[in-house]
Order: C-alpha cells, then sequence, then structure tokens
C-alpha cells in the first residue's frame, strides 16, 4: 500500500504543466503575430478568436512552415491572420486538463507522423485555455519516470536491507528456536521435577495434617493439665497466702517479744542504776556509821552496836554490789541474743515482703494461665 502511495503521488494530471495562451483576434495582422512568435520563441502556436471564440489555432511551426513558402509573405503578411488560418486546414488535439500525463502521451503519439509533433489543446469544460508542447508533456513524463525509477531503486535497496534484516532476523529467529527447544526441554525437566515436589508436598501435607492432629491432641491435653494446673495452683496459692498470713503474724509477733526485749532491757538498766545509787548510798552509810563509832567513847556500849550495823551494812553493799554486777552480766550476755532476735525479726519481715510479692507474681501468672486455657478451649 505504501508503494503505491508513492506511485500515486506521480500521477499527476496536465494541471500542473505550464500552458501556453498566447490569442488574437481574425482581424490582427499577420506580422503582428509573426513579430509576438519571433519575440516570445517560447511559445508553442497561436489561438485564433472571433467574437471571443476560438474558430483556429496554429502551432508556431506549421506558421512559419507556412510563412516561409514563395509569395506567402507578400500574401499573409498586411493581412488578417484570418487569411492564413482559411488556407491551413488542421482540427488539433484537444485533451482535458484533469487527464493524467501519461495518458496524455499515450494519445499525443497515437497521431499521424505530421501531426504528431504539432502542440496539444488543453480543454477546461470544453472551452481552450491552453496549448502544451508534445517535447514539454514527453520531458516532463520523462522526469516522473526518472523520480520514479529512483524511488523503485530506493525502494529496492530498502527492500534488500529490508530482505538483509529479515535474513538477520531469520537467524535470531533460529537462534530462539534453538534457545525455545533448550527451553521447552529444560521446562519439561522442571515439570518432571515439579511433579516429584507436588508428591511429596502431598505426602507433608498428609504427614502435616497427621502432626497437627498430634498437636490438636497435645493442645487438648495441654488445655487439661492447664485447667488441673490453674485449680492445683489456685490452691497451692491459697496455702500459700495463708502460709504468708501465719508468717506475717509470727514475724509481728518476734518483733513484739523483740520490742518487750528492748523495754525490759531498758528496765533493768534503770534497776541497775537504781541498785547503784543504793549501793552509794549504802557505802555512805557505812562510812558515816564508822565516823560515829570512832567518836563515841570507848566504854559506851553503842559503839558496839554501830559496828554491827556497820558490818551488816557492809555485808549489804557487798551483796548490792555483787547483785549488781550479775545483772549487768546477764544484760550484757541478753544484749547479743536481742540484736540477733531483732535482726531475725527484720530479716524475716523481708522475707515475707519478697514472699508477698512472689504470690502476687504467681497469681498473675496463673490468671493469664486460666485465660490462655479459656482462649485455647474457646478455639477448639
Amino acid at each position: 500500500m505504501k508503494n503505491e502511495s508513492n506511485i500515486n503521488k506521480y500521477q499527476t494530471t496536465l494541471k500542473q504543466l505550464p500552458l501556453d495562451n498566447y490569442r488574437v483576434d481574425i482581424k490582427v495582422a499577420t506580422e503582428i503575430v509573426e513579430q509576438q512568435l519571433l519575440l516570445n520563441p517560447k511559445l508553442s502556436g497561436v489561438f485564433v478568436l472571433k467574437n471571443n471564440q476560438v474558430i483556429g489555432v496554429i502551432s508556431r511551426r506549421k506558421f512559419f512552415e507556412k510563412m516561409s513558402k514563395e509569395y506567402a509573405r507578400d500574401i499573409y503578411s498586411k493581412r488578417p491572420i484570418k487569411l492564413l488560418i482559411e488556407s491551413y486546414n488542421y482540427d488539433p488535439l484537444k485533451i482535458p486538463l484533469k487527464t493524467e500525463i501519461n495518458d496524455a502521451v499515450k494519445i499525443a503519439l497515437e497521431r499521424s507522423a505530421d501531426f504528431i509533433y504539432e502542440p496539444i489543446v488543453v480543454t477546461k469544460k470544453g472551452e481552450e485555455i491552453g496549448m502544451l508542447e508534445l517535447s514539454i508533456l514527453i520531458l516532463y513524463q520523462a522526469q516522473t519516470f526518472s523520480e520514479i525509477n529512483n524511488k523503485l531503486l530506493e525502494q529496492e535497496q530498502n527492500l534488500r536491507n529490508y530482505a538483509d534484516t529479515i535474513e538477520i532476523e531469520k537467524q535470531k529467529v533460529k537462534e530462539y528456536a534453538n534457545q525455545l527447544e533448550h527451553q521447552q526441554a529444560d521446562l519439561k525437566e522442571a515439570n518432571k521435577l515439579l511433579k516429584n515436589q507436588t508428591k511429596e508436598l502431598e505426602e507433608k501435607q498428609t504427614q502435616l495434617f497427621l502432626e497437627t492432629q498430634k498437636v490438636n491432641n497435645l493442645n487438648q491435653r495441654f488445655s487439661d493439665v492447664g485447667l488441673l494446673l490453674s485449680k492445683e495452683g489456685k490452691n497451692t496459692f491459697q496455702a500459700l497466702s495463708e502460709s504468708v498470713k501465719s508468717m506475717i503474724n509470727f514475724t509481728e509477733q518476734i518483733n513484739e517479744i523483740g520490742d518487750n526485749f528492748q523495754n525490759k532491757f531498758k528496765m533493768v538498766n534503770q534497776a541497775t542504776d537504781l541498785i547503784n545509787k543504793i549501793s552509794k548510798r549504802v557505802e555512805n552509810l557505812s562510812f558515816q556509821a564508822g565516823v560515829m563509832v570512832a567518836n563515841l567513847p570507848s566504854d559506851d556500849g553503842r559503839g558496839i552496836s554501830f559496828n554491827m550495823i556497820s558490818e551488816e551494812i557492809k555485808k549489804l553493799s557487798l551483796q548490792i554490789a555483787e547483785a549488781t554486777a550479775s545483772v549487768n552480766s546477764i544484760a550484757q550476755q541478753l544484749k547479743p541474743e536481742i540484736k540477733i532476735l531483732v535482726n531475725t525479726a527484720q530479716e524475716n519481715r523481708e522475707v515475707v515482703k519478697s514472699l508477698v510479692r512472689n504470690s502476687q507474681g504467681t497469681e498473675l501468672a496463673l490468671n493469664k494461665l486460666n485465660n490462655l486455657v479459656e482462649k485455647g478451649q474457646d478455639n477448639v
């Protein structure tokens, strides 16, 4: 279709060609027409008009051929062109303006040998609009043929290039075909492998189904164990909570005992201080009694009584000192034990706090386990 389009654009009509349109009235002198033809060598001929209607046509060649005859110049030069036209009996070839150039050349070359080189009269809607030399028509046709030939040569070269390209593409297609064959072989092998893998996958799916059933059974067992563990855990937690409460009460009792020991130890210290004060007063009384005995006369019988009182006071002072030493010794022995008791109570308090925290964590874990078991039962 593209080649036909390229050729059709050269199939032009006579409209594209230059036309002569030299016209004179029948009354115009022949010598004037001769002068115009000599001044314009490109004119193909002349149209002779009568009342603006063409009544005759004479070509340049026939005009000068007629005028070159003997006595013709004397006969026609000064007279109207009408006489020359009337002596020249010729009916020119008329071709419509829309006729294609190739058809026009073919029609023009079909004329007789005497008139084959006469110009062609071009008409439009039956009226003469100009003359066209056969040489111009053939020259334009030759130029058209030359352009067509060049175009055909170009197209031929393009076709050769296209053929070479097709040959290259054929080689590529051949290579692609070989590659495709290899790929098809690989594909067959891959399909075979895929079938084996599919079979293995089906077997694995079956195994997976069995394993899933086992997992479901294990989940059910886990759920049962979880429920049991949750119940036992709650019971254990309750027992632990009660034990923690008992330990807390015991620790508080220890703390109270320790506090009582400390208070009693303070009272012992106060009693010891009081005994010390009494002992000092007894010593003072003993000293004063000795002084009084020394100041009495030797024959005074009260001296013996004061000596006895003084001796008793000394013995009492010694006993008070021994009691004080014993109390201090006991107090010193009780101090480390009381301290240990207080520290033990403090440690028990920390242990109880830790147990409380752990019991709270245990309770939270049991609640989570219970929720997990309930969700597992819902999913089942």
